[in-house]
C-alpha cells in the first residue's frame, strides 16, 4: 500500500509540469514588426482616434514610445481595454501581441 501511495505521489509531483512556453492558438509570424505591420494598426486605431496622438497621451506612431509601453499595450489589447473608442479585429490583436512576444522589433 505504501508503494502505491509513493508511486501516486511521484507521478503527481514529477509527471506534470508547466510548459515553459505559453501555448498559442495561432502561430506568430516572425516577420511582424512595428514598421511593417504594427505602426499602421496603431495609426489607424489609436492615434487617429485622438487618444494616442501625442497631445494628451504619448503617440503610438513613435516606435520608441510603443516599444517602451509594449507590456501595457499587450495587457490592454489582450483584455480588450484598448482601443477605448472601438475595437480591433482578431488579426490586428494577434499581430500586436505577436510583435510584442517577438521582442517588439522595428525592422
Amino acid at each position: 500500500m505504501k508503494s502505491i501511495i509513493f508511486l501516486f505521489t511521484a507521478v503527481v509531483l514529477f509527471g506534470c509540469k508547466k510548459s515553459e512556453q505559453p501555448q498559442s492558438a495561432t502561430s506568430c509570424d516572425p516577420q511582424i514588426s512595428y514598421k511593417n505591420t504594427v505602426k499602421a494598426i496603431f495609426v489607424n486605431n489609436c492615434t487617429a482616434s485622438g487618444c494616442h496622438d501625442g497631445v494628451d497621451l504619448a503617440s503610438l506612431s513613435d516606435y520608441l514610445v510603443a516599444r517602451d509601453a509594449s507590456g501595457q499595450i499587450r495587457t490592454a489589447v489582450k483584455n480588450g481595454v484598448m482601443p477605448k473608442n472601438g475595437s480591433l479585429s482578431v488579426a490586428n490583436k494577434d499581430a500586436i501581441i505577436c510583435w510584442i512576444d517577438n521582442s517588439s522589433k522595428n525592422n
